[in-house]
């Protein structure tokens, strides 16, 4: 009985303890454009070492040049945190066509030195705009 109230008040010590605990995790958000906040959104949320980019899209009138522009606002943003694609360690593409994504596998794939991030590609039947042909989000772990 004795060991059984003295494993019990341990271990109800070490519950109000780890209770008292505190985390000062610090979210900043940053936005982009304006209409972040008309609708609601924010295109970059740093939670500790970790950054969550919102869906990137683009207006530009093909496919390809979509994915160019595209990457090219994503590594914008990671200069930002003076870090480079190697970072990005998830990324999701959602694209109104998978078969136009397949073939510009190269032009994705040139904005990554060889360190690609684990990826998930969705086709989807529309994005916000109906010009916009993919979208790319990602998560980014900071050094």
């Amino acid at each position: 009985m004795l060991n059984f109230l003295k494993i019990f008040l341990l271990l109800s010590c070490g519950i109000f303890l780890f209770g008292c605990a505190t985390t000062d995790q610090v979210i900043e958000r940053k936005n982009y454009h304006s209409w972040e906040s008309d609708i609601g959104y924010s295109q970059v949320v740093k939670a500790n070492n970790t950054l969550y980019i919102s869906g990137i899209t683009s207006e530009e009138s093909t496919f390809e040049m979509q994915i160019d522009d595209i990457y090219t606002t994503i590594k914008k943003i990671l200069a930002d945190y003076n870090v480079e694609t190697n970072a990005i360690v998830k990324e999701v593409i959602f694209t109104t066509n998978i078969e136009k994504l397949k073939a510009a596998i190269p032009i994705r794939k040139a904005y990554f030195s060889d360190k690609y991030p684990s990826s998930s590609w969705v086709e989807v039947k529309r994005l916000w705009s109906k010009s916009h042909l993919l979208e790319v989000e990602v998560v980014v772990v900071l050094p």
